[in-house]
């Protein structure tokens, strides 16, 4: 009967690397846990300039702060591109 040496298996891959890529895992979660913290507190209902721009604008017309023709004017005018030069 043969004993086997436990010490002695080869497994693949030494347990260095298996304790590199743990560390490496930890890193990465630590940074991940940092940047969900920290966008945590941001405002959600960020808009493009655009939608911010056609919101207030309905805002305005709401509050009676413009006229209709007014409003009209203005909503074309952020619906239409700006011109290159």
């Amino acid at each position: 009967m043969e004993f086997i040496d436990v010490n002695s298996l080869d497994l693949g891959i030494p347990l260095y690397l298996w304790m590199l890529l743990f560390l490496i895992f930890l890193v990465i979660a630590f940074i991940g846990l940092v940047v969900y913290t920290s966008r945590k507190g941001m405002p959600r209902d960020i808009l493009p300039p655009q939608n911010k721009q056609s919101k207030l604008l309905k805002e305005q017309y709401d509050r009676g702060e413009i006229s209709e023709e007014e409003f009209q004017k203005r909503m074309k005018n952020l619906e239409t591109p700006p011109k290159k030069r």
